[in-house]
C-alpha cells in the first residue's frame, strides 16, 4: 500500500502569517478602497511585494534627498547660521 498526497500549489516554502484583527482590518480597508476581491493569501502577497518596492523606492528618495541638500550646502546655495541652531537645541542652562 502505498501513500499519494496532495500535490503542493507551489515549489516554495510558505509562510505563516497570523490572521489576527489588525491584519483583517488593513485588508479590509484595501479591499474598501481598491474593490479588489483576491483571497486574502493572495492580497497578501501582492501588497508584501508591492510594499517591499515602495520602501525601497522611499529609501532611494530621501538618500537622494539628503545628498541634494548637502550638495547645496556644500555650494553655499543657501546661508544657514549653525552656531544659531545650534544654540536653539541646546539644552536649557541649570
Amino acid at each position: 500500500m502505498s501513500y499519494t498526497g496532495k500535490a503542493m500549489p507551489s515549489k516554495h516554502p510558505r509562510i505563516a502569517v497570523t490572521a489576527d484583527p489588525e491584519l483583517g482590518e488593513a485588508l479590509a480597508r484595501v479591499r474598501a478602497a481598491t474593490g479588489t476581491r483576491e483571497a486574502d493569501a493572495t492580497l497578501l502577497r501582492r501588497l508584501a511585494v508591492e510594499g517591499a518596492e515602495a520602501e525601497l523606492e522611499a529609501g532611494r528618495n530621501r538618500r537622494l534627498a539628503a545628498e541634494a541638500l548637502f550638495e547645496a550646502m556644500d555650494s553655499e546655495q543657501f546661508d544657514l547660521d549653525l552656531e544659531a541652531i545650534d544654540r536653539l537645541n541646546a539644552p536649557p542652562a541649570a
